[in-house]
């Protein structure tokens, strides 16, 4: 009876420390504050020439980084807000896993 015991428990900690497969996600970074929309703030001036321009503009005024999917065009919020800096308006490959409206970013790479 110990045995088993132990075992079951090895087993359910061994379930408990394997992460659920991750998905892969495309589409472009862009700005909460935006969204995929970037025309009407660039228009009013002041947030750049361009939707990378205005990205960062908003990012730095205090707009969360977020992704719209290519595929779906949902936008998402991201928890990690660092690793989308340097592809502010790209399209990027991020391995991840959605929970709501939001991906948890395990990794992010260019996708042009």
């Amino acid at each position: 009876m110990r045995l088993s015991l132990a075992v079951l428990a090895a087993a359910l900690a061994l379930a408990a420390s394997v992460a659920a497969p991750g998905e892969t996600f495309v589409g472009w970074i862009t700005d909460a504050e935006c969204g995929p929309y970037h025309a009407p703030m660039i228009a009013k001036g002041g947030m750049g020439r361009d939707d990378r321009e205005c990205t960062l503009r908003c990012v730095a005024k205090g707009a969360p980084y977020g992704f719209i999917d290519v595929t779906s065009t949902k936008f998402y919020q991201l928890d990690d807000q660092d690793a989308p800096a340097p592809y502010a308006a790209r399209r990027v490959r991020i391995e991840g896993r959605a929970e709501g409206d939001t991906i948890l970013v395990e990794s992010m790479t260019a996708a042009d």
